[in-house]
């Protein structure tokens, strides 16, 4: 009886020995499913990579500036500020600049856009209306005794004279590093000048780092018009304007009735 049982184990321990497979199914399993995990990793980090180049820059790590402006009827508006956190690196520092550094795909390449950062700032750009700082004009609106539009000029940098207006789309441009550009509401034809923020170009980290601000011309451009800005074609006229003459009080009226 022993000899048989004994028999009987050897019997089967050497045909379980001889099935092809048993044993190398132990370590299959994880390396198959540690190819799969790793392939998987790959793919996504290849498609991320397509995508980015795809869209074109910025890509997340750039650090690009843009500087900008809002010119209404012959003023430009103070900068504006963020109107909450920076959640997608498309932001301002109340500097009159546009920071472009992506957080996200979602806004890399051409999608690191004006419409971007109009949502960040509280702005509705649209081809045929702005709404910014309270002021809100659309397409035909008086500015100086003549039917306003909206439009966006660009420059390539600072030292560009000529600029180029956009056609349209205004929400789609991206800008580009160390451009400049001026959304306006004039009459068209009218001349569309740079910002007084291109300054801070020159040194486009002062806003950010708390040193300060280059300084600059807060008047430029802005001839056209005297007083705040408005579509009504700008502020009140200074009283009684004009230097006194020799001998006046700078008051037409009055001299008049005093006589030489």
């Amino acid at each position: 009886m022993g000899k048989a049982s004994a028999s009987k184990k050897v019997a089967r321990a050497a045909r379980t020995a001889g099935r092809p497979g048993v044993k190398q199914r132990n370590w299959m399993w994880p390396v198959a499913l540690s190819l799969v995990v790793a392939l998987g990793v790959g793919l996504v980090v290849v498609s991320r990579q397509g995508l980015e180049a795809e869209r074109g820059s910025p890509i997340i790590g750039d650090h690009w500036h843009a500087a900008y402006g809002i010119y209404v009827c012959g003023q430009f508006l103070p900068p504006l500020t963020d109107t909450g956190p920076d959640r997608l690196g498309i932001h301002t520092h109340a500097d009159g600049l546009i920071h472009l550094h992506p957080f996200a795909t979602t806004v890399t390449g051409s999608r690191a856009n004006l419409g971007a950062f109009a949502d960040q700032v509280g702005m509705v750009l649209r081809d045929d209306r702005l709404e910014v700082q309270g002021i809100e004009v659309a397409n035909g609106d008086d500015c100086d005794g003549e039917p306003g539009v909206v439009q966006v000029r660009v420059w390539e940098n600072p030292l560009d004279e000529e600029g180029r207006l956009l056609e349209g789309d205004f929400t789609s441009y991206p800008p580009q590093n160390n451009e400049v550009i001026t959304i306006a509401f004039a009459p068209e034809g009218h001349d569309i000048p740079q910002p007084p923020s291109v300054a801070q170009l020159a040194d486009p980290l002062a806003g950010e780092e708390g040193r300060p601000l280059v300084p600059t011309d807060t008047d430029a451009g802005g001839a056209e018009g005297e007083g705040d800005a408005g579509p009504d074609g700008g502020g009140e006229p200074d009283p009684g304007g004009g230097a006194a003459e020799p001998g006046g009080t700078g008051d037409p009226v009055e001299d008049e009735q005093a006589g030489p």
